[in-house]
């Protein structure tokens, strides 16, 4: 256990930089855009991150699972041929985006210039991202937190220029992603394994990234269905107003979720106590309720009252800190432990998303004045789902081999 602290307080501070450089950016853009823009904007810019989300999929996204439990595992020759399948993929995603911006263009949607252009990037925006897993493998935190600072830091620069010349906001838009895949073209060229000779058996890790990437669409197709339902229903001031709600209670989640990155290499060989979790669940519920008090003089006297009705949106998310941990490590253990059986994430993933979208679109239909604290209430009931249907799981698991004769 102390082992296990020492490693949390030499790591923790580092994994927490590198998620806040990304939850801090996005945030001060989405308010920076509102601000200058107006809520519209700052809804257009969520919708079109909600896209390229859905876009992504195509790039076999869960592949960095199946490189940091094998690089853990002393794996070599795994991440060029992983990476270059995830390419491959993605042309087939490029095909969907210039569909997508087409069909946008013939509508008269002013998105579909940004959807183009990143529908071009898509191959090498994100397969490009294995620079991470290998800096999570090797647990160098400390690297990782530095470049994640620096490119956060320059695109949020790239908002602030954009916002203070007034400038077109598609310029933004697309600047951001092209700024993005430089960053991440750079960071991958500079490890050895980019270039490695492919393992021989690299075609069993390629199939089970395929596999576990085509289970791991749901839990994506979730993530981005509340910010197209609220577009779609309520409009795009609508969606910018329930962005500031959500991305104001999710910076506190930034202080959970990234921690947890520095324990994939440990849940590989290790799992929690469940006496452990159930401690860290109370302090964190407790922390989050007392955030939720205190959020609201942010919004009085930082945002100036001007989002008001963005603050129960907030608060909702931050009481759910707790569960929103738990869930999380129930499902990143079931995933990265060297005996776990790939059964019960996959399992998990359809059960959930179907679940909670179908309690997004009830939200939507009949939560009136209520819809949009409905819709921030899924995210940590989402996560309280997946612990719920891992723990069945798990236990219907061990109870199977009992039944066959030894």
């Amino acid at each position: 256990m102390l082992r296990l602290f020492k490693y949390t307080l030499k790591n923790a501070p580092w994994a927490l930089m590198t998620s806040l450089s990304k939850g801090l950016s996005t945030y001060v853009i989405i308010i920076l855009l509102s601000k200058v823009y107006g809520l519209a904007a700052a809804g257009q810019f969520r919708l079109l991150l909600s896209i390229v989300g859905i876009l992504s999929l195509f790039t076999l996204l869960d592949t960095n699972k199946v490189a940091i439990k094998y690089l853990v595992m002393g794996k070599r020759g795994i991440i060029r041929p992983l990476m270059l399948n995830q390419m491959r993929w993605g042309l087939m995603g490029s095909v969907a985006g210039i569909l997508t911006a087409l069909t946008f263009y013939l509508k008269g949607n002013e998105l579909w210039p940004s959807i183009l252009a990143v529908a071009f990037l898509l191959p090498l925006t994100f397969p490009t991202r294995l620079h991470g897993q290998i800096l999570q493998a090797r647990k160098d935190f400390r690297l990782l937190a530095i470049w994640n600072i620096i490119k956060f830091l320059a695109l949020t620069l790239l908002a602030v220029a954009i916002a203070y010349f007034h400038a077109d906001i598609a310029i933004f838009f697309i600047g951001y992603y092209v700024l993005m895949t430089a960053f991440h073209v750079f960071y991958m060229s500079r490890f050895d394994e980019a270039y490695e000779q492919a393992a021989p058996d690299a075609d069993k890790y390629v199939k089970e990234s395929v596999f576990l990437s085509s289970t791991g669409l749901f839990p994506i197709l979730l993530e981005h269905s509340d910010k197209f339902l609220i577009s779609y229903f309520f409009g795009l001031e609508a969606l910018g107003l329930y962005t500031i709600g959500v991305s104001t209670g999710r910076l506190f989640l930034h202080f959970t979720k990234p921690v947890l990155t520095i324990f994939y290499p440990v849940l590989v060989n290790k799992k929690f106590d469940a006496l452990v979790l159930l401690g860290i669940f109370a302090i964190l519920t407790m922390i989050g309720g007392t955030a939720a008090y205190f959020t609201e003089y942010y919004y009085t006297y930082v945002l100036q009252g001007s989002y008001m009705d963005a603050y129960p949106l907030s608060a909702v998310i931050l009481v759910g800190l707790g569960v929103y941990f738990t869930g999380i490590i129930s499902y990143y253990s079931a995933i990265y432990h060297k005996d776990s059986s790939m059964k019960i994430p996959v399992i998990t993933n359809v059960i959930t998303t179907v679940v909670m979208i179908f309690y997004l679109l009830m939200s939507v239909l009949y939560g009136g004045e209520n819809a949009l604290l409905l819709c921030a209430a899924s995210y940590p009931l989402r996560e309280g789902v997946n612990l719920l249907v891992i723990t069945i799981l798990k236990r219907l698991l061990v109870l199977q081999p009992s039944a066959s004769p030894s």
